[in-house]
């Protein structure tokens, strides 16, 4: 995918949030010390995060569905004309 997709993000940004998600995580399940009003922070930022990437690859298979039936249309075609020439 080019790093500039059409639907107004990038891959290095999808990258940077699943990074993020994996820090959350690691935190969540490593710092037994953390409070709880924090959790529930961190866990909230970790959700919000989710749904930016669920939406970002919806918008991606949103994309290549649309690219799939151009090229479907594009195979279809006669290759030399209709024939009745």
């Amino acid at each position: 995918m080019d790093k500039n997709d059409r639907n107004g993000g990038t891959s290095a940004e999808f990258e940077k949030k699943i990074a993020e998600l994996q820090k959350i995580a690691d935190k969540l399940e490593s710092d037994a010390g953390i409070s709880l009003e924090d959790s529930m922070r961190m866990f909230e930022d970790g959700l919000a995060l989710t749904k930016e990437c669920v939406d970002s690859l919806g918008a991606v298979q949103t994309k290549i569905n649309e690219l799939n039936k151009q090229l479907d249309g594009i195979l279809r075609q006669p290759l030399f004309g209709d024939g009745n020439e």
